[in-house]
């Protein structure tokens, strides 16, 4: 019995010799995914956030495509969109919007999640996906980071 406790335990820490290796996951912002620089922040609501939550990711600065005048090139928004068919079952869209004639691709997460999707915005052009489907949860924070 008490082997049987020792070996769970392992297993949960992940120290078993029968355990399988964890697969590294990637922060957006690390060296070789060709995402470059801090994330930016961005929500359907804008409470204070912790300094050490703003700036996450990567130690550098933030790199933005810009335009000749230069603003940022990629402007980003989310929106929860209820389900016709359940009110209370909520689609988290993100909104991308390029004032700039070449393509841009942007990694956008959950803040602080690890698990991502990428959006491929055209020049002078909209996209639109969806982040993730969430119930009775309208608000939610987003950190996106351009690739370079």
């Amino acid at each position: 019995m008490r082997i049987v406790k020792v070996v769970a335990l392992l297993a949960l820490a992940g120290l078993a010799p029968s355990a399988p290796a964890a697969m590294a996951q990637t922060a957006p912002g690390t060296a070789g995914s060709g995402f470059a620089g801090r994330p930016q922040v961005g929500g359907t609501y804008q409470p204070r956030v912790a300094p050490e939550i703003a700036v996450t990711g990567t130690a550098g600065e933030v790199q933005r495509h810009k335009d000749f005048s230069g603003r940022p090139c990629v402007a980003v928004s989310g929106m929860a969109r209820p389900f016709v068919t359940n009110p209370k079952l909520f689609d988290h869209v993100i909104n991308a919007e390029n004032g700039c004639p070449k393509a841009i691709t942007i990694q956008v997460c959950y803040l602080q999640a690890s698990s991502c999707i990428a959006m491929d915005v055209p020049g002078y052009g909209r996209k639109e996906a969806v982040l993730g489907t969430m119930p009775s949860q309208k608000d939610f924070r987003f950190q996106f980071v351009e690739k370079f």
